[in-house]
């Protein structure tokens, strides 16, 4: 018996829960309207927010974000050294007891998508 209520317990703590799926979404929107708004750098404004992901305690987030292929390299340092700004824009937005640190995380299954989509019409 204990064995079972043990093992029923590991799979929800490993689902995440509702309120971080909202927190990630809360997120997600708030850092693409700064982007597009609020930064001061144009270079910043192509940059795409695909997901965030937020640990279980909402103490850090993964953000993934998107932009063109000749922009990859000089859009990480930009972004990590803005992060101080977004967290603090999103701790005055969001209702939230701890803004989580944000880690910046380039997303490249958007461009491999693409390219097998053009291979695949050249077939």
């Amino acid at each position: 018996m204990k064995k079972r209520a043990l093992s029923k317990f590991k799979s929800m703590a490993q689902q995440v829960s509702y309120r971080v799926e909202r927190v990630n979404e809360l997120i997600r929107r708030q850092l693409t309207l700064l982007l597009k708004n609020h930064s001061k750098d144009p270079r910043l404004q192509s940059v795409n927010i695909t997901e965030v992901l937020s640990s279980r305690d909402l103490s850090s987030a993964k953000v993934f974000y998107t932009v063109s292929e000749e922009q990859i390299k000089a859009t990480k340092p930009l972004l990590d050294k803005a992060s101080g700004f977004f967290r603090s824009s999103l701790s005055k937005n969001l209702d939230l007891r701890h803004t989580p640190a944000l880690k910046f995380i380039y997303d490249s299954a958007p461009n491999t998508g693409a390219r097998i989509d053009e291979l695949l019409s050249k077939l």
